[in-house]
C-alpha cells in the first residue's frame, strides 16, 4: 500500500471528526479561515504536484490551537517538553503552531512528518522545511482574506521563480511587519530565512 493511499484513507476517516471538533472548539471566523487555507493549499499542491492528501490534512489541522489562551499554550508546551524561547514566554501565542502539532499527534494520531511539520511551522517557519510544510505556510499567508497587494506579489513570485522563492518572500514580508510594529523577531524565523537562502543557492 502506497503512502499516498494510506494518507488518503486517513484523511477520509478523520476529516468528519476533525471538522466536528474544529466547529465545537473554534469560532466560526477561525473555521472559515481554515477552510480558505485548505482550498489554497490544495490549489498549490495541484500546481506543484505534491501529495494533495498530506497537504489537505495538514492545512485542516494547522490552527487547532490558535484560540487556546497563551497561559495554557505555555503549560502545554512545557508538558510536551517543547523548546521554549524567551520570546515564546513574552508572546506565548506564537506557540500555537508547535502545540497544535502535538495535539494533532495526540488526539488524531497523526504520525506523518510532513503533515506535522506543516502544522508546526505554518506561523514562524523553520529550517529544513519540506515542500508540504512550505505549501501550508504559504497557503496560510496568502489565503483570500490577507492583504491582496502582498499576496498577489507572492503568487507572482511562485509562478515565476518557484515555491522556495515565494516562501522566502513571505518570510521577508512577515519580518518587515514585525519590525514595523516594534516587536521581537523570533529566532526560528531568522533560522528559517538563513536556511532557505542557503537552500536556494544550493539549487
Amino acid at each position: 500500500m502506497s503512502t499516498r493511499f494510506k494518507v488518503k484513507k486517513q484523511l477520509e476517516r478523520l476529516k468528519p471528526e476533525i471538522q466536528k471538533w474544529l466547529k465545537s472548539t473554534l469560532t466560526p471566523k477561525r473555521c472559515a479561515h481554515i477552510e480558505r487555507v485548505v482550498k489554497m493549499a490544495k490549489k498549490y499542491a495541484k500546481k506543484l504536484r505534491l501529495d494533495p492528501y498530506k497537504v489537505e490534512l495538514s492545512a485542516l489541522l494547522h490552527d487547532i490551537s490558535k484560540e487556546t489562551p497563551g497561559i495554557k499554550l505555555l503549560e502545554l508546551a512545557k508538558k510536551k517538553r517543547l523548546k521554549i524561547d524567551s520570546i515564546d514566554r513574552i508572546n506565548p501565542h506564537v506557540l500555537h503552531a508547535r502545540v497544535g502539532a502535538e495535539i494533532a499527534k495526540e488526539k488524531f494520531k497523526i504520525r506523518d512528518r510532513d503533515i506535522l511539520a506543516g502544522i508546526r511551522c505554518h506561523t514562524l517557519a523553520e529550517p529544513d522545511m519540506s515542500k508540504i510544510a512550505m505549501v501550508v505556510f504559504l497557503a496560510d499567508a496568502t489565503e483570500p482574506s490577507r492583504d491582496k497587494k502582498t499576496t498577489q506579489s507572492i503568487k507572482r513570485t511562485l509562478e515565476k521563480y518557484g515555491l522556495e522563492w515565494a516562501v522566502l518572500q513571505t518570510i521577508d514580508s512577515k519580518l518587515v511587519d514585525v519590525i514595523k510594529k516594534g516587536k521581537r523577531v523570533h529566532p526560528l524565523t531568522v533560522e528559517a530565512r538563513n536556511w532557505l537562502i542557503s537552500h536556494i543557492r544550493r539549487k
